[in-house]
Order: C-alpha cells, then sequence, then structure tokens
C-alpha cells in the first residue's frame, strides 16, 4: 500500500503573514493610491487568490486601517517640557506628517471607530494639552493647531504637485516694477531658490516662534 500523503494544514498559507499582507497593501498604497487598494489588486501583488486574503484579515477596510495606523507609527508627540529644544522637535514631528502626505496624501482614515482614527486623535490631544500647558486658552491652542497641520498639508500637497515657485515665475512679477519697490519680492526671490523641505521647515519655525513664544527658550 502507498505511503499516503500527508493531508494539506487547512487555513492560512504559509508563505505569507499579515505582515506581509500589510506590507503589501501599503506598497500598493505608495505606488497607486488609496483608491488602488482592491482586494484584486492586493491579491495581484502578493501572488494569491483574492479569497485567500480573507484567511489573513476580515475585509478590505481593516487591511487599509492596519496599513495606515503602521505609517503613522513612526510619528511621535514630542514632549515639549521636556525637550531640550523643543522648537526644532514640534517642527520634526509636522514634518513627519508632512512626508507622510507627500508619500500617502491620502492617509485619513475612513473610519471614526477605527484605530488610525484613535492614534490621530491621540496625538492631537496630546499636543493641544501641551499647548494649553504653556499658558493657551483651548480655543487659542486648537487655532494654533490648525494653522501648523494647515501649512504642513499645503506644503505637502504642493510638493507632490511640483509646483513650487520657480526664480522664472518670481522674475515675471519684478518686471516693470520700480526697483525701489520689490524689496520684498526679491527676498522672496532668494526663498523660492531654496529646497521645498528647507522653506517648510524655515516657515513652520517662523510660525511656531510667533504663536507658541514660550517655546522660544532654546534660542
Amino acid at each position: 500500500m502507498p505511503p499516503q500523503k500527508p493531508q494539506a494544514a487547512r487555513g492560512r498559507p504559509r508563505k505569507l503573514t499579515d505582515d506581509a499582507v500589510v506590507d503589501g497593501a501599503i506598497e500598493l498604497i505608495a505606488t497607486d493610491g488609496f483608491a488602488a487598494l482592491s482586494t484584486r489588486s492586493l491579491a495581484e501583488r502578493l501572488g494569491i487568490r483574492s479569497s485567500m486574503l480573507y484567511t489573513y484579515f476580515e475585509s478590505l477596510d481593516e487591511i487599509a486601517e492596519a496599513a495606515l495606523s503602521r505609517m503613522l507609527l513612526p510619528i511621535r508627540v514630542p514632549s515639549l517640557a521636556d525637550a531640550a529644544h523643543p522648537i526644532d522637535e514640534l517642527v520634526g514631528f509636522f514634518e513627519a506628517h508632512r512626508e507622510l502626505l507627500i508619500v500617502y496624501p491620502e492617509a485619513i482614515p475612513a473610519r471614526l471607530d477605527s484605530a488610525p482614527w484613535a492614534q490621530m486623535v491621540g496625538m492631537v490631544n496630546s499636543l493641544l494639552s501641551q499647548f494649553m500647558g504653556l499658558g493657551l486658552s483651548a480655543s487659542r491652542a486648537a487655532a494654533c493647531y490648525e494653522a501648523l497641520i494647515g501649512i504642513t498639508m499645503a506644503s505637502a500637497a504642493t510638493a507632490r504637485r511640483e509646483q513650487q515657485a520657480s526664480v522664472n515665475e518670481v522674475e515675471l512679477l519684478l518686471e516693470g516694477m520700480d526697483p525701489a519697490e520689490v524689496g520684498a519680492l526679491l527676498r522672496l526671490r532668494e526663498w523660492a531658490n531654496e529646497p521645498a523641505d528647507v522653506r517648510f521647515r524655515g516657515t513652520l519655525r517662523e510660525l511656531v516662534a510667533w504663536l507658541l513664544p514660550a517655546l522660544d527658550r532654546d534660542e
């Protein structure tokens, strides 16, 4: 009697893990955007049948949320009271957001009860609490955060479109103007020559120093 072949193990294929599925989703999102994430596109990237994804996750939304949670993990809220250079720490926090939004412009949780949304709310709450600890009212702390995250999102969008003001565009503004009236525009030309990330850090530092003067102890 010939030896019987061992019965194939049921459940998840051995060649994949939950982490591998999430890695594949992140790679797909980075390449084609969140809109391109589907069970079919992800399964094709992973080299499996679409139905096999459900041995790892219950739904596509769960995969997307796991991917977004992974993207948010490197972003850490600084402890401004303990930081030797709090402005640098705060600028670095928003710079990490900017880098995330450049690569993943739709990195917004789809559901308010999702883990990624809880992560983002936790970060915002931590910052607002620290801002109020510096003496800001709740409304002023919220306005400060809105200003900083707004500039961050705008800078990320500009970087993605690659539409930063060029020297030629600034030169067009200078044509025909009285040289005595173009001092600010000449400084703008110098500013436009700097790399986008350098401009972003400089702008954010100026804004933080203005909105949160109590942090300016490292100067």
